[in-house]
C-alpha cells in the first residue's frame, strides 16, 4: 500500500510569513492541529501544531498577530513521498515520534499530509497494509513522546 492510497491529497497549510492568529483561523475552520509551513514555491520549511501557538504566545508578551509563523514552527520536518510505502512511513513517524508527516511530490512540493488516523483506519489489518501489531508497536514509541525536550528561547 501507498502513501498516496491514504493520505489527505488537500492538505491545509500556511506560509512561513504568516502570522500565528491567521495560522489558528486556518486550523479553526479547517479543524485540523498541525499545518506544513510552505515557502512561495510550496516546499515545505516546518510544521506548527496548535501547542507551537500556544506555546509562543505564552511565552512571548506579543499578541498572535505580531508572531510570526516562523517564530514558532518546528523547523525539523520529517516528510515522505506519495509513492512511499505505508510501513516506511510509519517506520518514519515512529522514528521521528510524529503523527503526523507532510507528503512531498516529486518536486518537493507539498502533496498532502498522511496521519496515524490515516494510518489506523485504511491501512491496518489490509492485506497490504499494515500489521496491527506493527501498528501498535510504533504507536507505544510514538505515544511517548520526544526524546529531547524543546528548547526555550
Amino acid at each position: 500500500m501507498k502513501v498516496h492510497d491514504i493520505m489527505t491529497g488537500d492538505a491545509l497549510s500556511c506560509q512561513t510569513d504568516s502570522d500565528l492568529s491567521s495560522a489558528a483561523r486556518i486550523m479553526l475552520n479547517g479543524r485540523v492541529g498541525t499545518l506544513p509551513v510552505v515557502d512561495a514555491r510550496g516546499h515545505v520549511t516546518g510544521m506548527l501544531t496548535d501547542r507551537d501557538i500556544a506555546m509562543a504566545t505564552g511565552l512571548r508578551v506579543r499578541h498572535a498577530a505580531d508572531i510570526a509563523v516562523h517564530e514558532a514552527m518546528s523547523g525539523r520536518v520529517r516528510g515522505c513521498l506519495a509513492y512511499d510505502d505505508v510501513a516506511a512511513a510509519l517506520r518514519l513517524m515512529q522514528d521521528a515520534r510524529v503523527r503526523r508527516l507532510p507528503v512531498l511530490d516529486a518536486n518537493g512540493r507539498l502533496a498532502g499530509i498522511l496521519s496515524i488516523d490515516d494510518i489506523l483506519l485504511r491501512a491496518v489489518g489490509e492485506e497490504d497494509g499494515i500489521a496491527p501489531a506493527d501498528f501498535l508497536s510504533a504507536m507505544r514509541v510514538i505515544a511517548a513522546g520526544p526524546s529531547v525536550e524543546p528548547e526555550v528561547s
